[in-house]
């Protein structure tokens, strides 16, 4: 990386991580030792946002490292508002595509899911229908 583009971090009390072009944001807590290896993977995952913008890069998961970030989250739940796809930030109105597209595939499914269950499992769509 050149010495232009310097990413700056910024150490936060809420959310585990968040990229935002020039700098980024980190729990304040991954700067505990015991958390060096999260903290390198989630770092190196943020820096990646630097070159691309891709949905797919949500879900290249290092499974090793996942045991450790579910339980950073559990353990510290003022992360989960990174959960949320819509916050506001000061003055500012701050929007994850990302998290929208997931949240919509996942009503999506759920819709699917249940009319599966009341039209095919429960026959409601297969009536049979006198003609006279």
């Amino acid at each position: 990386m050149d010495k232009k583009k310097q990413i700056k971090i910024i150490y936060k009390h809420s959310g585990l991580a968040n990229f935002f072009g020039n700098y980024i944001k980190l729990n304040s807590k991954l700067k505990q030792k015991k958390y060096k290896k999260l903290k390198d993977y989630i770092l190196k995952h943020e820096l990646s946002h630097s070159k691309s913008f891709d949905l797919g890069h949500e879900f290249n998961i290092d499974y090793k490292i996942m045991p450790s970030l579910i339980l950073f989250v559990i353990k510290n739940p003022e992360t989960w508002i990174d959960l949320l796809p819509i916050q506001i930030k000061k003055d500012k109105i701050i929007y994850d595509f990302n998290l929208m597209i997931l949240y919509g595939l996942l009503i999506i499914c759920a819709v699917m899911a249940y009319m599966l269950f009341f039209f095919i499992l429960k026959g409601i769509f297969f009536m049979k229908i006198p003609l006279f």
